[in-house]
């Protein structure tokens, strides 16, 4: 099987999904991307064309490499499947592993991987600064799961999912879900299959369903607000700021200063990951100084890579403002905030529109 780069996350599903409707299957994968459920449906279909079920508990096997040991996970990729013509090893937790004689045993095995066994490697994200991360690219069949785009193909997955289950939705519809649970496929699944049951009797789904059944996350929103921001996702961001001013949890005042902080804790730990990553300090280094999980920095570097640095600092002061404004101004704390998102989605704009 052809190797993928996994640049193009979709093409390199379906070029996944094509090999293995025709019974073709790569002896080494590796699954990244922190698209979990579209992740782990492919390592379901992937072991239900690899491993003879009536042998599964024999055949099937999970491993989470701890203190960067993969010696287990190699050892049972080694291993001659039970009765059966092939063996899966899911391998997770091995981002982290340097150690030379470790790195040796991987590089031994990916040149010359077992012909029974599929062994796939998953991961939220690699840090491609690390030696494991271009041996696994280079040897493994690279297949990608990165958050679906929210205007477009979100939008197509979620009325063919609905399609699939009898109901039926509208692209109105189904961006009107979008915008208030986001892009997760996890709770996206779990919405839905709330909103086809409820439809069963009509058997379409409508904003009156969507508003009566689904609980909007406030948490889900700030974390989707601040994506939105970062992304210059200005459509997206107001949308979720109105939605946020509109179903107040607190006062508008109070609601409009906590999303301040919000944006003002986004955009500096990007702009420390930046600075830090340019003086090539470890990951472990800026997950302390961020307050993170090392897991959840290596999501804080790749974006902050891709974001400028000039871009940032402006950021910062004019959020900075912002917040003064908010304690001093007579305009109203939603409008603070709707310029202040506005803004922040057009990096080209350096002139700050503060009230007083």
């Amino acid at each position: 099987m052809k190797k993928s780069t996994g640049t193009d996350p979709l093409k390199s599903q379906a070029d996944f999904d094509r090999n293995l409707k025709a019974g073709k299957f790569a002896p080494l994968y590796l699954f990244e991307g922190k698209e979990t459920y579209l992740r782990d449906q492919a390592v379901k279909r992937l072991a239900d064309a690899a491993v003879d079920d009536a042998m599964r508990d024999f055949n099937y096997v999970q491993v989470a490499v701890t203190e960067g040991d993969l010696s287990e996970a190699l050892a049972l990729a080694n291993q001659f499947p039970m009765m059966a013509e092939r063996r899966m090893v899911i391998v997770t937790g091995f981002e982290a592993v340097n150690d030379e004689r470790q790195l040796e045993q991987l590089k031994a095995y990916l040149a010359k991987p077992a012909d029974t066994t599929t062994l796939v490697f998953v991961s939220d994200a690699l840090d491609n600064r690390r030696t494991i991360a271009t041996m696994l690219r280079k040897g493994c069949t690279v297949v990608t799961f990165e958050p679906l785009d929210e205007k477009t193909t979100a939008l197509d997955w979620i009325r063919n999912y609905v399609q699939t289950n009898g109901a039926a939705i509208d692209a109105s519809g189904a961006a009107y879900l979008v915008g208030m649970v986001g892009t997760d496929l996890q709770r996206l699944t779990t919405e839905l299959d709330k909103l086809i049951a409820y439809v069963q009797g009509k058997g379409r789904i409508t904003p009156a369903e969507i508003d009566e059944l689904v609980r909007h996350s406030r948490e889900h929103s700030n974390f989707e607000l601040s994506n939105a921001v970062l992304d210059n996702q200005r459509e997206s961001a107001l949308r979720l700021l109105s939605h946020l001013f509109d179903n107040p949890a607190e006062p508008p005042q109070t609601l409009a200063i906590m999303l301040v902080g919000l944006l003002a804790k986004t955009f500096r730990n990007h702009l420390i990951a930046k600075d830090m990553m340019k003086l090539n300090l470890p990951s472990e280094d800026i997950a302390k100084t961020v307050g993170q999980s090392i897991f959840a920095v290596k999501y804080l570097n790749e974006r902050a890579r891709k974001l400028d640095g000039e871009r940032l600092v402006r950021a910062v002061k004019r959020i900075a403002q912002t917040d003064i404004a908010l304690k001093s101004s007579q305009a109203t704390p939603r409008l603070q905030i709707e310029l202040l998102v506005m803004e922040l989605c057009a990096p080209e704009t350096k002139r700050p529109i503060v009230f007083r």
